[in-house]
């Protein structure tokens, strides 16, 4: 399930970090504890397993910002309404958030104040088993390699010659752990391809800025077409295609 919510700034002229990712990913936890405290602990500390699998089966956009400004690390936020669509593949988890958006409806972002005055419902697209998907949030795909003698994160580019078995991979595991998790019989068909069609330039995105836990991930914004399993292309386009959705990376939407 998928909604757009309507957010207004409360004061003008609001800044926001370039690296807001974060912030959203804290006020949707914060949302759904509104409703349910236990499921929004159980959602953020552990989600849906199996075995050493686990996701939180969420995604979210990118701001939409129609009047904006770049000030050195922060966006200067001249509309006065801006968009975010949050998707979401259970619709327990959907519900507490739009339960909890009638209890608490502000928010904050560093320094400013929001409220959302709406939330409208996106239609789903027909699920096919060939679809083309563009990203509204840039994807994540990376592989550990040795860097120094340790395990490290190589953030790889979509026309790598492996990074569509990469971005496969990572959508059977959520559809295998979901139906693991869930009770669901697995449809052994999984995902055929992905073929690129177009990619843009890699953005290099901060999570948690100025924490100890700061990390510095590399996404890329992209359109491609995904042939396989329904049921798959389904997990793909409401919980995210590739790692770190839940903190708005991935988030796709149908262009047929």
């Amino acid at each position: 399930m998928r909604i757009k919510l309507y957010i207004k700034p409360l004061e003008r002229n609001s800044l926001v970090p370039i690296n807001y990712q974060y912030y959203l990913s804290s006020f949707i936890y914060r949302t759904i504890e509104a409703s349910n405290s236990d499921y929004s602990k159980w959602l953020h500390d552990s989600g849906f397993m199996s075995g050493n699998k686990r996701f939180k089966y969420f995604t979210f956009s990118m701001l939409n910002i129609p009047e904006r400004e770049i000030v050195n690390d922060f966006i200067k936020i001249k509309s006065h309404q801006i968009e975010l669509t949050v998707s979401m593949l259970s619709l327990e988890s959907m519900n507490h958030l739009i339960i909890g958006l009638f209890e608490s409806c502000r928010f904050n972002i560093k320094d400013y104040n929001f409220i959302v005055k709406y939330a409208e419902k996106i239609p789903d697209p027909i699920f096919r088993d060939e679809m083309i998907f563009k990203t509204i949030s840039p994807v994540i795909i990376s592989k550990v390699v040795e860097y120094n003698g340790k395990p490290s994160e190589r953030y790889m580019k979509p026309d790598e010659s492996e990074y569509a078995d990469f971005l496969k991979k990572n959508l059977e595991e959520k559809y295998l752990t979901y139906c693991m998790s869930c009770g669901i019989k697995v449809n052994g068909h999984g995902v055929d391809s992905f073929d690129l069609i177009e990619c843009g330039n890699s953005k290099l995105i901060t999570i948690r800025q100025n924490r100890a836990e700061e990390t510095k991930v590399k996404a890329y914004p992209m359109t491609f077409r995904l042939k396989g399993n329904p049921d798959i292309i389904k997990i793909a386009y409401e919980a995210g295609v590739g790692k770190l959705c839940s903190l708005g990376f991935g988030c796709i939407k149908s262009l047929n």
